[in-house]
């Protein structure tokens, strides 16, 4: 679970842009680039899933 918490957290700060360069390193020497890539796409599908949600509920107000 600790991974996962870890994984995420890097994977949102990479989105945002904001990274230590000891925690990058660190990071890097923990996870594999499969991990990061999986977090990344669902990270990235949640994101765009709750934009047209946001969107489609402003649609139905308005």
């Amino acid at each position: 679970m600790a991974g996962l918490v870890r994984n995420v957290v890097t994977v949102l700060s990479a989105f945002v842009g904001i990274r230590k360069k000891g925690d990058h390193e660190e990071a890097a020497a923990s996870l594999t680039p499969l991990q990061v890539i999986i977090t990344g796409v669902v990270a990235a599908a949640l994101f765009v899933t709750t934009l047209i949600l946001v969107v489609r509920i402003l649609i139905s107000i308005a």
